[in-house]
């Protein structure tokens, strides 16, 4: 595993699914940080800043105050393929709550790390990745309501330890 992101901070949603097992067996087979970190959805990808934790926990609440508690539904497969590693990623589809996942991302970069990313941004949960394009699809559909984000501090060893919950 590359231990890319140690050290780094992140904010993410962690979605609670009745049925997340199913999510959990692709990822079983396709993720290497399967039990590590759960199924999430990445809201500011792994970065380095001079922010303070609790300058970053007021500035969160600052822009959670500005949304009340969604609905997500998630359901389907894509693949992105990142052709600087050679390596197609399976995605989990949203059809429902894109749309203010995307709001919280753009006010993150926006008002709290001061940047944009070198790509746009499609809310996800990814399952895994691959080498060679798979046939895998996923008819079950995924739903639960987003009341809570969380900056996520890296380990040693790529875990999952989160510092800051916020409610929305």
């Amino acid at each position: 595993m590359n231990y890319i992101n140690k050290g780094k901070r992140d904010v993410i949603i962690i979605p609670t699914f009745s049925n997340v097992q199913i999510l959990e067996t692709i990822r079983k087979k396709y993720d290497e940080l399967y039990g590590i970190v759960p199924p999430h959805i990445t809201l500011a990808f792994p970065f380095d800043s001079d922010i303070s934790n609790d300058d970053l926990e007021r500035k969160l609440s600052e822009i959670a105050s500005d949304f009340k508690p969604f609905k997500i539904r998630l359901k389907g497969i894509s693949f992105g393929f990142d052709t600087r590693v050679n390596t197609y990623y399976i995605f989990l589809d949203f059809i429902q709550g894109e749309e203010i996942i995307t709001a919280i991302h753009k006010r993150i970069y926006c008002d709290i790390l001061h940047k944009e990313l070198p790509f746009e941004y499609k809310p996800h949960i990814t399952l895994g990745c691959t080498k060679e394009k798979i046939d895998l699809s996923l008819d079950e559909e995924f739903e639960t309501t987003v009341d809570q984000l969380s900056v996520e501090l890296i380990g040693e060893n790529e875990e999952s330890n989160i510092i800051i919950r916020i409610s929305l």
